[in-house]
């Protein structure tokens, strides 16, 4: 028969990575902001290759859904919101977050409008 101890403490073990890793600033969306090639920043590929891989995939609130203004946009981006990392300005430049924030305003949908895929995301071969 295994302790109680004994198996509170392996499901701790096996529960802790997991609980470590989410509370990293290093997120697989910090990180693809960070790896794309420096002549590849412009804000509509910064928004599908990081922001959209969230926002538009149902881990996150759509952000072709939402009307926002760009401060709001830069508040939570600078400051984090529940689970979302937040961006330092070496990661993603005031500039580039303004581009981002244009290019959802250009992707924005209607409530209710049947959304597909993320426009040129990652995994759609680009």
């Amino acid at each position: 028969m295994t302790h109680p101890l004994s198996l509170a403490a392996l499901v701790l073990a096996s529960a802790l990575p997991g609980a470590l890793a989410a509370q990293s600033a290093v997120t697989p969306a910090t990180e693809a902001a960070a790896a794309l090639p420096p002549g590849d920043r412009s804000g509509a590929r910064l928004a599908q290759n990081t922001c959209l891989q969230c926002h538009g995939t149902g881990v996150a609130p759509d952000l072709r859904l939402q009307q926002i203004d760009y401060q709001t946009l830069h508040h939570v981006t600078r400051q984090g919101l529940n689970a979302m990392p937040s961006f330092r300005e070496t990661e993603i430049s005031d500039a580039e977050l303004r581009e981002v924030w244009e290019f959802l305003r250009s992707i924005r949908a209607m409530p209710g409008t049947p959304l597909g895929p993320v426009p040129g995301a990652i995994g759609e071969g680009h």
